[in-house]
């Protein structure tokens, strides 16, 4: 997984995780137009205040019902039919299966700690909830994939036309200073050598406005990843942890990189890549699992009632 791809997956996570807090953000944008503030039912308690007006729990709590209860309560149906089903068919997930899985999704991150860390300091996500989460989706995979038959020879196929898609890649852990010119470059160099900090300069002369207030910091990227320039990974590939190159031309600016860390990734065991392998065979041939989920709130004759959310 690039930068760009975890950086998208975590978009994904993050527009999630916001959704409560848009809520809040439209409860109060329509709400404090008010100018005074309606006497609160008796037993609902204010949760906020600003001047002379009052939130109470029951707005807070009929604001979030109208927005947001739908896709609540949808989730929650949908996590009860999906354990009835997983019981009717004597299905379950291992902890061994969730970690393993989770051992997979760090595998772009250089460790599992590196990983659980960046989940929760930079998306809130803590491990338990990430458990929980991975847990669900485990078992969605498999009652979708419970009557699905997968050849051996279907495998054999699939590696034979994809070799390299479960070859783990190199990481490098990178830091960029890009200036307009090879002088410029070579005067960065300099300094450098002389015992300035790779962060100070790239802080106070990196052309590169998405690193600068980073210190010049990428972070980890895979060695053919295809938003970098090609001289920046070839440079990289010949250098050792702690190493700085440079100058390196690129299209009109010169660049000085800086390697603080190299991640070979094990080779995953020949077992696990047939088990993924005939997963992923399994699950094309399936059904959606959203429409899995649709399935099954029906065979369990899910409704909500009307009136208790706006539809």
């Amino acid at each position: 997984m690039t930068r760009q791809e975890k950086g998208l997956w975590a978009t994904v996570i993050v527009l999630t995780a916001c959704v409560l807090g848009m809520g809040g953000w439209m409860l109060f944008s329509g709400n404090f137009s008010q100018e005074a503030s309606p006497p609160w039912k008796e037993g609902s308690q204010p949760v906020a205040s600003i001047q002379d007006r009052a939130i109470t729990e029951d707005e807070w709590v009929d604001e979030l019902k109208k927005r947001y209860g739908r896709e609540m309560l949808m989730t929650m149906l949908n996590r009860h039919a999906v354990a009835l089903e997983a019981k009717a068919k004597d299905i379950d997930v291992t902890t061994a299966e969730v970690d393993a899985e989770i051992e997979v999704m760090s595998r772009s991150y250089g460790s599992k700690e590196r990983f659980l860390s960046e989940m929760e300091n930079q998306l809130g996500i803590t491990e338990s909830e990430l458990k929980t989460e991975t847990t669900y989706r485990l078992l969605l995979e498999k009652i979708a994939t419970s009557d699905v038959h997968i050849e051996e020879q279907q495998i054999d196929s699939y590696l034979e036309q994809y070799p390299d898609q479960f070859r783990p890649k190199k990481q490098f852990n990178l830091s960029i200073i890009e200036v307009a010119s090879k002088d410029e470059a070579e005067r960065v160099m300099d300094r450098l050598e002389n015992g300035e900090a790779f962060a100070d300069l790239a802080a106070q002369v990196s052309l590169d406005e998405y690193t600068r207030e980073d210190g010049g910091q990428i972070g980890l990227v895979e060695e053919d990843d295809p938003f970098l320039p090609p001289a920046v990974l070839d440079a990289a590939s010949t250098l050792e942890p702690g190493d700085i190159a440079g100058p390196i031309s690129l299209t009109d600016t010169y660049a000085i990189v800086y390697v603080k860390e190299i991640i070979e990734p094990q080779a995953p065991s020949e077992e696990s890549v047939r088990k993924a392998v005939r997963k992923q065979l399994a699950l094309e041939q399936s059904v959606s699992l959203s429409e899995l989920e649709r399935q099954l709130r029906e065979k369990y004759e899910a409704r909500i009632s009307a009136g208790t959310v706006t539809l």
